[in-house]
């Protein structure tokens, strides 16, 4: 009897970069990226279709479509989510949501630089703190242990010198996502460290299967985009972050 691969479609469009990969068993077998700018309506579909031919998987073969919840652009997520929701009707598979920021912490989790600063430092002494681009000063970010876990709300967040002053006293924060340069010239702190991470679909790959195998599902006629400006209009937040560490 063939071993089941549990094949899940990982689809990611919550910033400028467009990606897909495949999952098996909550392994990556494969992934393609455009980094082309506002192009994710023309080249997601191509992407996918080059990623089933290359990894010889038909679409009817699939066991779910993960797809990328947000915070994140308003128009990518909405690209993301539609054609996730076409191909789950289209195969009569579930569909799963991940989180934008857990999905950069866990590519941070996985980077060596990461894992050795906390390994010297030990994982009680470092916060991942992932940051998407929204406009001017402001950020779409949380913060996550050393371990991976969320440990603030997910919130906009309009970044000024001393936003995380009473955690960079005591703590090393390690910021990261395309949010992440443009605050490095105000957070001066030798507690702040930043580091290069590309937000791709690849990073869903395990929280994804935990959902598969745990069936947490999203309804496909309801579902929506976590798009959080929507609930905030108008009401810019300083210094609103205030994790239970």
């Amino acid at each position: 009897m063939e071993n089941k691969r549990d094949l899940i479609l990982l689809v990611e469009t919550a910033t400028e970069l467009c990606s897909v990969a495949l999952s098996s068993n909550g392994k990556v077998i494969a992934q393609k990226v455009s980094r082309e700018p506002r192009s994710h309506t023309s080249v997601l579909s191509v992407l996918t279709s080059g990623l089933l031919k290359d990894s010889n998987v038909k679409t009817n073969e699939l066991d779910a479509v993960a797809v990328s919840e947000g915070p994140g652009s308003y128009t990518g997520l909405r690209v993301g989510l539609s054609f996730a929701k076409g191909l789950c009707y289209a195969l009569s598979k579930p569909l799963i949501s991940v989180g934008t920021l857990d999905t950069i912490a866990s590519i941070a989790l996985e980077n060596d630089k990461v894992k050795e600063l906390i390994d010297n430092l030990g994982a009680d002494n470092v916060i991942i703190v992932p940051m998407i681009d929204a406009r001017r000063m402001e950020v779409y970010t949380a913060c996550f242990s050393g371990k991976g876990k969320i440990i603030s709300q997910v919130e906009p967040l309009v970044v000024t010198q001393d936003s995380f002053d009473s955690l960079l006293a005591n703590k090393t924060l390690l910021f990261c996502g395309d949010g992440s340069p443009k605050v490095s010239s105000l957070l001066l702190s030798p507690n702040a460290k930043f580091i290069e991470i590309e937000l791709l679909a690849h990073g869903m790959a395990k929280m994804a299967y935990d959902k598969y195998i745990k069936k947490t599902f999203e309804d496909l006629a309801y579902f929506q985009p976590f798009y959080l400006k929507d609930f905030i209009a108008g009401k810019p937040k300083k210094d609103i972050l205030r994790p239970t560490l």
